[in-house]
């Protein structure tokens, strides 16, 4: 008879005095994955040597709509969205760097005024109605000028919110220009009457009351006249077109005169080759300005990137620049993101009356008038 085998005796666990050790090990195994992960969310690539894809970053569903590419075919990489970059997985509070918030530039936190009296009644209205001076303590000076504006209102209001003392220029037909006038001088700005003036093609049409080459004196001067009565609060007045009409000096010397008898200066937007504007109103001794750079002729991120740094090297050769833009989503685009850090490079942002002298203007008799 075959034998049974005999039962199995039950294993029984082996006890020792180390068993807490297991445990531990697992908790510190535990503590450092998660310190681990938290470091390779905030430097992971600095570590691995990765850059930066400003593509992969997570959108925030409130970015604006006409927001443009997040890669330009220069290299430069807009944010998404005004909101702040939301991680996955934060990591745990003890590991994260302490954040370092950069000061934005607002008009509120500009450099504090300059010993100068204040304007009287007695001053000329470019006087009167300019921004208080600020001391740039000798930096390169820059200004700003945003033309056509008043006819596209959504862009326009998102002019004014650009975080410098942005010059603009309304265009008087413009629906409620008078209104939206207001609301600039309330944001800060100073501002230009955008005056149309004749072009050189007939086929571009510069709008209602433009003055024209061909018209009566009379027919001018009444033309002016309404242009300059759709605003109030202004500085001055610089060109809507007008390539034909400012290179007519018998044109323009009475339109000159009209302006610089109201007390207000010019600027010459320069946007033909023959104009006598300038240098016309500097032989009248009135105050007149000349624009430096067009920011925006070609409507694109990387020409008007390309026309700010072209505006920095003015600045920094003349010691001031001018720079005419329009309302236009790349040009706004770029400008916040250039406003932010143009100041850290040692550029200061003026109201375009800061480029003016306190003095009287030097009269330029006997230049000739082209």
């Amino acid at each position: 008879m075959a034998r049974k085998p005999a039962p199995r005796k039950p294993k029984t666990k082996k006890r020792s005095g180390g068993g807490g050790g297991f445990g531990l090990s697992v908790a510190l195994a535990l503590a450092a994955l998660l310190i681990g992960g938290g470091l390779g969310l905030y430097y992971g690539d600095a570590l691995t040597g990765r850059q930066e894809n400003v593509a992969e970053r997570p959108v925030a569903t409130a970015s604006r709509p006409s927001a443009p590419s997040p890669e330009l075919s220069s290299g430069i990489a807009l944010p998404q969205s005004a909101a702040p970059e939301q991680p996955l997985q934060p990591a745990p509070e003890a590991t994260r760097p302490p954040v370092q918030l950069q000061p934005e530039p607002q008009l509120a936190s500009l450099p504090p005024q300059e010993a100068a009296p204040a304007p009287s009644a007695s001053d000329p209205p470019w006087r009167r109605n300019a921004l208080p001076a600020i001391d740039t303590g000798g930096k390169p000076r820059i200004a700003i000028v945003i033309d056509d504006m008043g006819i596209d209102r959504k862009r326009s209001q998102r002019a004014l919110v650009l975080k410098a003392p942005v010059t603009f220029a309304y265009l008087p037909y413009a629906q409620g220009v008078a209104e939206q006038v207001r609301k600039a001088h309330a944001a800060g700005h100073e501002i230009l009457v955008h005056l149309p003036m004749e072009p050189s093609s007939e086929s571009i049409d510069p709008g209602p009351q433009v003055l024209l080459t061909e018209l009566p004196p009379q027919e001018i001067a009444q033309r002016l006249a309404w242009n300059l009565a759709q605003m109030d609060g202004v500085v001055g007045v610089n060109n809507h077109m007008g390539s034909r009409f400012t290179s007519d000096a018998a044109a323009m010397r009475p339109v000159l005169e009209e302006l610089n008898r109201r007390g207000l200066l010019f600027l010459d937007s320069r946007t033909g080759p023959n104009t006598v504007g300038y240098r016309m109103a500097r032989d009248l001794g009135m105050p007149a300005l000349q624009r430096d750079v067009f920011l925006d002729n070609t409507d694109s991120h990387d020409a008007v990137a390309k026309q700010l740094a072209e505006t920095e090297q003015q600045a920094s050769k003349h010691g001031q620049a001018i720079a005419i833009g329009h309302p236009r989503d790349a040009t706004l685009d770029m400008l916040e993101l250039w406003i932010e850090d143009v100041q850290a490079r040692g550029f200061a942002l003026v109201p375009l009356t800061a480029l003016l002298t306190s003095a009287p203007l030097p009269a330029t008799a006997g230049l000739p008038i082209r």
